[in-house]
C-alpha cells in the first residue's frame, strides 16, 4: 500500500523540516567585561532553558562565537530578554530527609557566577530567574544591593528508605517579600506562589504601589493561551484491499481521490513560546470504488465499496518557528471514526455487508502562514471488515489538507 513509500518520504521531509526550523539569529547585543556594548546577532543554539547555549555573530562577520561566562557580562535581544552575569547563591542541601531536624541545616549555600534572566527591572527592586537541573529559581535585588535568592524549598520526609511519609515546604521567600518589598496590603504576600507569573505580578505591583516605573522584557510577560477555530478541505487518496474466502484471493479495489470537509478546534498553550497545542477535528469524506484487476475496471464482478465516514481525530501539535508569520509543524492523533448509514461492501453477491467501526492513528507535517495552513498526513491501516468471517481488509489513506483560521483568541 502507501506505507513503505510514505515512511521514506516522511523521513526526508522531517529532515528538511527540522533543518528549516533551526534557531534563527535575532538583533541583539553583548556587553563585554570592559563594559563595551556591541550590537550583534544572537541565537539560542541549544533550544533549551540554559543561558549558556547562546551564540552571537557580528553583522559584518559570519564567524559564530559562543556566549562565554568569563568574557561577557550581559547580553540580550531587544524587547525580548536581557541576561546578566551575577554572583549568586544556590541551595544544595538534600530534598529527601529522614528527620524533621534535618531542615535546620538547610539551606546549604553554594556560590558561583552564572547568567540570570531579568524578569522585572526597576529602581526600587528587580526580579531575576535562573534555570538549572530542571528547576526554576528566583532572585531579587533591592535598589543597588546585591542579588539574593528568594528561598523556597520542598522536603520529602522518608520513614524508611524509598518511602515518603509527607512533603514539607519552606516558604521563606514570602517573609523576604514582606520584609523588603512590603506595600499597603502585606497580607497579599501569603497568596504569592513560587512561580514566575505570581512573583512578576507582585514585583510589578510593588513598583506601582510606590509610584515607580519598571521594565518588563516582552517574552517574560505571562502569555495567554489561544483558542482557534478552523475550517478547511482535504484531498484524500484512499486505497483498499480485502480478502474473499469464496475465491481464496485478495481483492484490490481501485484507488480513488475523494474531497473531504473539515472543522477543527485548537487550543494553543502559551508556554515554550506557543510551540504546543491540543486539537480536535471533525472530518467528513467518502470512498466509492469497484474491484479492479491489473488496472482494468471489473465492476461486473460485483465487488464494490461504498464508504462514508465522519472521523474525530484528537491529538497534539508541535510548532517550529521560522519567522514572525511562518511556522512548520508536526502533529499526531488518535482517530476514532463513525461509519455513516448506507456504507457497505459487496463481495460478488447481491448481499451487501456492513463495515465495522474502529479507530487508527495519524501523523502529519505541514506549514502555517498567518491563518492559512497546508498539511500532508498519513493514516495507519484500517480493517473495516473485521466483523466478517475470513474477509479482513486494509484501508490506507494519504491526505493533503488546507485549513483557514476563521476565529482565534490571544496570540
Amino acid at each position: 500500500m502507501y506505507s513503505k513509500h510514505f515512511v521514506l518520504l516522511l523521513f526526508f521531509f522531517c529532515i528538511w523540516l527540522f533543518s528549516a526550523a533551526q534557531p534563527k539569529f535575532n538583533d541583539g547585543y553583548i556587553v563585554t567585561n570592559d563594559h563595551k556594548k556591541t550590537v550583534c546577532l544572537i541565537r539560542n543554539s541549544g533550544n533549551t532553558e540554559s543561558l549558556l547555549k547562546y551564540e552571537y555573530r557580528l553583522k559584518s562577520d559570519d564567524k559564530i562565537e559562543n556566549i562565554e561566562l568569563s568574557k561577557i557580562e550581559e547580553f540580550g535581544v531587544a524587547n525580548e530578554f536581557t541576561c546578566v552575569r551575577a554572583l549568586i547563591k544556590i541551595d544544595v542541601s538534600p530534598e529527601r530527609i529522614t528527620h524533621l531536624k534535618d531542615t535546620v541545616n538547610s539551606p546549604e549555600w553554594e556560590e558561583g557566577h552564572a547568567y540570570i534572566k531579568v524578569l522585572v527591572q526597576g529602581k526600587l527592586a528587580s526580579l531575576y530567574s535562573y534555570s538549572g537541573e530542571g528547576k526554576n529559581l528566583f532572585f531579587f535585588s533591592v535598589g543597588k544591593s546585591s542579588i539574593e535568592p528568594l528561598f523556597y524549598k520542598e522536603y520529602r520526609l522518608e520513614i524508611t528508605p524509598g518511602i515518603v511519609e509527607r512533603k514539607l515546604v519552606n516558604n521563606a521567600y514570602r517573609d523576604q517579600l514582606k520584609q523588603y518589598l512590603a506595600c499597603e496590603k502585606t497580607e497579599e504576600v501569603r497568596k504569592v506562589s513560587y512561580t514566575k507569573k505570581d512573583l512578576m505580578k507582585y514585583f510589578i505591583s510593588f513598583q506601582s504601589c510606590n509610584d515607580s516605573a519598571c521594565i518588563i522584557p516582552e517574552n517574560t510577560k505571562s502569555g495567554r493561551n489561544s483558542l482557534r477555530f478552523k475550517i478547511g478541505t482535504s484531498l484524500n487518496n484512499i486505497k483498499m484491499e480485502s480478502e474473499d474466502f469464496a475465491v481464496a484471493s485478495k481483492i484490490t479495489f481501485s484507488p480513488e481521490k475523494s474531497v473531504g470537509y473539515t472543522a477543527e478546534i485548537e487550543y494553543l498553550f502559551s508556554f515554550n513560546t506557543y510551540k504546543w497545542s491540543f486539537f480536535a477535528e471533525s472530518n467528513y469524506y467518502t470512498y466509492n470504488t469497484d474491484y479492479s484487476e491489473n488496472g482494468l475496471n471489473s465492476s461486473n464482478d460485483g465487488y464494490r465499496v461504498d464508504y462514508k465516514t465522519l472521523e474525530l481525530p484528537l491529538g497534539i501539535n508541535y510548532y517550529m518557528h521560522i519567522g514572525p508569520n511562518h511556522r512548520l509543524f508536526l502533529r499526531g492523533a488518535y482517530v476514532p471514526h463513525y461509519i455513516l448509514s448506507s456504507s457497505n461492501i459487496t463481495y460478488n453477491s447481491p448481499v451487501s455487508n456492513e463495515f465495522t467501526t474502529s479507530s487508527r492513528m495519524m501523523i502529519g507535517a505541514g506549514y502555517n502562514y498567518r491563518r492559512l495552513s497546508a498539511e500532508i498526513r498519513f493514516y495507519s491501516g484500517l480493517n473495516l471488515t473485521q466483523n466478517l468471517y475470513r474477509r479482513g481488509s486494509d484501508l490506507s489513506q494519504l491526505s493533503f489538507r488546507l485549513t483557514y483560521t476563521v476565529f482565534k483568541t490571544g496570540k
